[in-house]
């Protein structure tokens, strides 16, 4: 990390009147003394240090979640200092076990470097499944219900040219804006979290899209998503896959979202809320999904 330290061979300075004939200095000319101090300051000297950050050790992190339908999926990665780059070794020598709340177990399958899968165990909603991660003398432990399913209504993508909405103004003029919403409605006899993530052309969006029912408990929600891509062209596609969440899954999610300002905008920085037991990065993530697609015309 680079800081600049700005120096000024002008400070102190200190201005004086004589009693001189010389005309008194009034604002207009102690305005144009600011001005010709803040040029002189700001092309004063430039000088560039750096800052010592202490190493720390490599922390696992989990990225495991099971859809309903769906088989289970474990990432397993290490976190690296801040100096080093954007590849985040994998973790190939992990014992993963997934256990349903029937007492079924399954020992996860690695089919890529830190990549760990289940063969015969799928997601049933309402199940609860214990994850369990043994990585040399290190243990995490995790527990998740998938919640009831909530079906998505309708799915529709608006072609904008300006934010917020509206037609192009001519025919057949690009328009770079897609308007996307999703609309469902909430259960009224249970607390409901959601998650949407929205992909283009398969890249996932880096926006955190979470919602819970706090404010809208049993009416039919809308939700917008805006895409922004001049560069779509004809066949090119938006995906958005809803989940029904865990409140804990919701939490983790909220919290990476304020992670700068700490869990529930603390005053200090500190790490995102977890529902792992024995790391302080990832999430465990069991969840109903439906997927949607909408193909450019």
């Amino acid at each position: 990390m680079q800081l600049k330290l700005i120096c000024s061979p002008l400070c102190p300075l200190l201005l004086t009147t004589s009693n001189s004939n010389h005309m008194p200095i009034n604002k207009k000319h102690i305005s144009t003394i600011i001005l010709v101090l803040s040029l002189m300051f700001m092309s004063s000297c430039t000088e560039i240090i750096q800052i010592d950050i202490n190493n720390s050790e490599p922390q696992v992190v989990v990225e495991a979640s099971i859809g309903h339908g769906e088989t289970a999926m474990v990432i397993l990665t290490q976190s690296v200092n801040f100096y080093t780059t954007d590849e985040y070794p994998p973790i190939q020598d992990a014992t993963v076990t997934l256990t349903d709340n029937e007492g079924i177990t399954e020992t996860l399958t690695q089919t890529a470097p830190g990549i760990y899968v289940s063969v015969n165990m799928k997601g049933a909603i309402g199940k609860t499944y214990d994850l369990r991660i043994e990585s040399g003398q290190k243990i995490i432990t995790s527990t998740c219900k998938i919640p009831g399913y909530v079906p998505v209504d309708t799915f529709r993508v608006v072609n904008s040219i300006y934010p917020g909405g509206g037609p192009p103004i001519l025919p057949n003029q690009p328009a770079n804006f897609y308007e996307v919403y999703v609309s469902y409605t909430d259960p009224a006899e249970e607390k409901n979290y959601y998650r949407l993530i929205l992909s283009v052309n398969g890249i996932i969006s880096k926006n955190n899209y979470i919602y819970d029912d706090r404010l809208t408990n049993g009416n039919q929600v809308e939700n917008l998503l805006v895409v922004y891509d001049p560069e779509l062209e004809t066949g090119d596609s938006i995906q958005v896959e809803v989940q029904c969440i865990d409140k804990s899954v919701y939490e983790y999610f909220k919290s990476t979202g304020n992670s700068s300002m700490g869990p529930g905008n603390s005053s200090s920085p500190s790490n995102p809320y977890t529902n792992l037991n024995g790391a302080i990065l990832g999430f465990f993530s069991a969840h109903t999904l439906e997927r949607r697609e909408y193909y450019i015309e």
